[in-house]
């Protein structure tokens, strides 16, 4: 598929997501068994979609490829999805609203790594690239502890600093930059999946998509 066609399935596929209430991970989720990831492609205005992916996010909807490369096309209404996956959103929703949110301590390690991997664009990153995009609460934190729990091993320090401009002290180096070590493992994100209500970035989709 074309870099322009590309775009226009791109920005359709994204405006009917959010107007389903589907996030990047739950797009991630439904196209597992066929071994394809939707997460980044949005972000990437340079991305050309392949056709093997288009053509599975279209059979979440029930449409062919040609439907989503009209510029004008109609979104679909959730009723006229694929029963197949409407049932998958029925039951995330359904588990989604048994959870007591006043009594689930949310896990910040957990999200950190959600973040960093559907959400992050950044090869280096400062904790004030992560926290103020995190749910709430966790988006008042103002540091990460990289160096235990889940988070442990997954980054390193650049030892180049991020400046605050507000601060002219020249001893105040300013926040470290990290990088990811590698990708982070299927393992990691499994255990960081079941820690996390993926209800709770709902508001991080809205955040990101505002900044878009």
């Amino acid at each position: 598929m074309s870099k322009h066609f590309s775009q226009i399935f791109i920005s359709n596929i994204r405006k009917l997501r959010i107007a389903l209430g589907i996030t990047e991970i739950i797009m991630d989720l439904l196209l597992q068994e066929y071994d394809l990831v939707y997460s980044g492609v949005e972000s990437d205005l340079e991305k050309v979609i392949s056709l093997d992916l288009a053509k599975q996010v279209c059979n979440l909807f029930g449409k062919e490829i040609e439907y989503f490369l009209n510029e004008n096309c109609k979104l679909i209404t959730k009723d006229k999805i694929p029963k197949e996956t409407q049932n998958y959103l029925a039951k995330i929703s359904e588990k989604q609203s048994s959870i007591d949110k006043k009594t689930v301590k949310i896990s910040l390690a957990a999200c950190v790594i959600i973040y960093l991997n559907y959400y992050n664009t950044k090869i280096k990153f400062a904790n004030s690239d992560i926290l103020p995009y995190l749910p709430t609460p966790l988006n008042q934190l103002k540091s990460i502890d990289w160096s235990s729990g889940l988070l442990k091993g997954l980054v390193f320090n650049t030892k180049t600093y991020k400046k605050n401009p507000l601060i002219s002290d020249k001893r105040n180096l300013g926040e470290a930059y990290y990088e990811l070590k590698g990708p982070i493992p299927m393992e990691t994100l499994d255990k960081a999946l079941k820690k996390v209500d993926l209800a709770l970035f709902k508001q991080v989709d809205k955040l990101i998509d505002e900044k878009i």
